[in-house]
């Protein structure tokens, strides 16, 4: 059962479909560069690699930059629903360790005052990545914004469900 949905506004929805199209638009691009315009350029293994190797260093900011502005999270009996890549991802409530303010390698903890991250045992090892970051730990994190509507609620449910255990 949905308890509450906690929703961006529409200025970061649309912020976050941009850098997926433009992300589109740079793979496009890439294959298009490698493939028609440097054709003559001899061994297509080669191509194929320099095109792999690139969009793997550019997809990596991309998926960071749209996991971070558009996460929504619904808070449910049994946990909490966080949308990655338009997809709900569950944590329940006993695998959330503990929700602090987020601190990341270029900021220091007096600007991220309202940023927390919540660090997890159920989530991608995407969410590792961000945890390092953010956290800073190994352990699988979520950052919640707070342009999310109801942000202040929503950090007490957390705080009170990892209080209870």
């Amino acid at each position: 059962m949905k308890i509450s949905k906690h929703t961006h506004p529409r200025y970061i929805v649309w912020l976050k479909y941009f850098v997926v199209i433009s992300a589109f638009i740079l793979l496009l691009d890439f294959l298009y560069t490698e493939f028609v315009t440097y054709s003559r350029s001899g061994s297509i293994v080669l191509a194929v690699l320099n095109v792999l190797i690139a969009i793997f260093l550019c997809s990596i900011p991309f998926l960071i930059v749209v996991y971070f502005l558009g996460q929504n999270i619904t808070v449910t009996d049994d946990g909490l629903l966080v949308e990655f890549l338009w997809k709900d991802l569950n944590v329940p409530w006993d695998k959330i360790i503990e929700i602090k303010p987020a601190f990341g390698f270029w900021r220091s903890p007096q600007d991220t005052k309202n940023t927390c991250i919540v660090l997890t045992n159920a989530l991608t090892p995407f969410h590792r990545l961000l945890g390092l970051i953010y956290g800073p730990s190994v352990r699988p994190a979520f950052i919640i914004s707070p342009t999310i509507s109801e942000y202040h609620s929503l950090v007490e449910t957390i705080k009170n469900h990892t209080k209870k255990r």
